[in-house]
């Protein structure tokens, strides 16, 4: 089966160029990217949000997980890693056909 590839691209681009992504605790943003960076970037609820924004507002010397583990994630969606995965789905697809 192929992989998920339904994220926000946005919210990756936003994580390489440095920015934390808060984020609703649903769908691929959160499951693919952001829960992966820090649980604490997810909300449900307006007062979760505030919250969320509230820690990164205050820890912005660079102290909180999200601000340093969110470039490698970021990197996993780069253009190298998404060629190498659209090529897997392709193969894939390519086989499926091939034995229909």
């Amino acid at each position: 089966m192929a992989k998920r590839l339904d994220f926000d691209i946005a919210i990756s681009e936003a994580a390489a160029a440095g920015l934390v992504p808060v984020v609703y605790r649903d769908g691929g943003g959160w499951t693919d990217i952001v829960s992966r960076i820090d649980q604490g970037l997810g909300y449900i609820s307006a007062e979760e949000a505030l919250i969320s924004l509230g820690l990164c507002l205050t820890t912005l010397g660079g102290s909180r997980p999200c601000q340093r583990g969110q470039g490698e994630v970021a990197k996993g969606f780069g253009y190298e890693n998404f060629k190498a995965r659209l090529s897997e789905v392709i193969k894939e697809l390519a086989g499926s056909k091939a034995k229909s």
